[in-house]
């Protein structure tokens, strides 16, 4: 091997950020690199792609994007070596790098196999859900084809088409890693016309939204006893607080679907010197921090991740102007900045 691949393990960081962000340079010049490269050059540059392949295969993707690197650095901008790289990256979970790699493959080498797939990564990586929503997988394929309506019971009127696109809108606003944490634990979506259509039929319950283990119920109408013999009127909730109250809870089901966040003991340091930094009276505007605040732990991981997923209620907000530090740990502990 040449000095090439002596040079390979003192390449930094910063150099892999630098590389995958002018692959569009290298493409542009990869013709000339191979019109004046020597012929051991040439062989080199398609020995590195052919060990990335190998490393790629075996699920060394570390090793396989320093391959399909240096092929790069060497000429070989072919789209297929581009696509190996941008799929090593991604494979890392360095999702960042990866699409500016497959965003330059589909505009470069438009009409091919490789710019094809490239375009349906772009979409799969910037929205999960409308990738979902396009590729029109079966209903229990993706989290977004797993809101389902609740059959409505006692003659009440059945959920409308606008109620649950309001709450496929508010999956397909959410960050990929959020939706793809959904995804993977398996969470439903049921939409019910009222809580007592879906639970007991005297419910009482005032919350636009629940969760029952890895399934979110979200009601269409509020039951609102009627005066003497009158039965009860529907009341529909507002499609604001319906996304707010289903977005709560996408962060209860990802704390439980996490294995418990709230339990975990560098959270509950995070949570620890949040409070202890918090301003006078600020608790006041979080009821679940009052006395004996039993729960407060979890109500403060699941109005973060609220608050992430795309929630803008004032006690979602409030949590995350005022819970820094525990933030920062769960954006680091989900990986939520990628």
């Amino acid at each position: 091997m040449t000095g090439t691949r002596n040079h390979r393990t003192s390449l930094t960081v910063t150099k892999l950020v630098m590389v995958s962000m002018t692959l569009a340079l290298a493409f542009s010049l990869g013709l000339l690199y191979s019109l004046a490269m020597p012929a051991p050059a040439l062989a080199d540059r398609d020995d590195d792609y052919a060990d990335g392949v190998e490393a790629y295969n075996r699920g060394n993707y570390r090793v396989a994007n320093q391959y399909f690197l240096d092929a790069m650095k060497e000429g070989n901008s072919n789209a297929i070596v581009m696509l190996y790289l941008a799929h090593s990256y991604a494979a890392q979970g360095q999702y960042k790098l990866a699409l500016p790699v497959y965003r330059n493959i589909r505009d470069s080498f438009r009409g091919t196999a490789e710019a094809a797939q490239a375009a349906s990564c772009v979409l799969r990586l910037e929205n999960p859900a409308t990738f979902a929503a396009q590729k029109g997988q079966s209903q229990t394929a993706t989290f977004y084809n797993r809101v389902k309506p609740f059959p409505a019971k006692k003659g009440h009127a059945a959920v409308s088409k606008a109620t649950i696109a309001a709450v496929q809108k508010a999956i397909m606003g959410m960050p990929r890693a959020i939706y793809q944490m959904l995804d993977t634990a398996q969470v439903a979506v049921c939409v019910a016309p009222s809580a007592q259509d879906k639970l007991a039929a005297n419910s009482k319950l005032q919350e636009a939204a629940i969760l029952n283990g890895k399934e979110i119920t979200v009601f269409e109408n509020l039951m609102v006893p009627g005066k003497g013999t009158k039965g009860s009127t529907a009341k529909p909730f507002p499609p604001a607080e319906i996304k707010e109250a289903f977005l709560k809870q996408v962060g209860n089901a990802i704390e439980q679907c996490s294995g418990g966040l709230a339990r975990d003991p560098d959270f509950h340091a995070a949570y620890k010197l949040d409070m202890r930094d918090m301003p006078p009276a600020t608790e006041e505007t979080m009821p679940f921090l009052a006395p004996p605040a039993n729960h407060a732990e979890q109500e403060v991981c699941a109005y973060i991740i609220d608050s992430i997923a795309g929630g803008s209620s004032q006690l979602a907000t409030t949590v995350s102007q005022n819970f820094p530090k525990t933030k920062a740990w769960l954006i680091n502990k989900l990986r939520l900045q990628n």
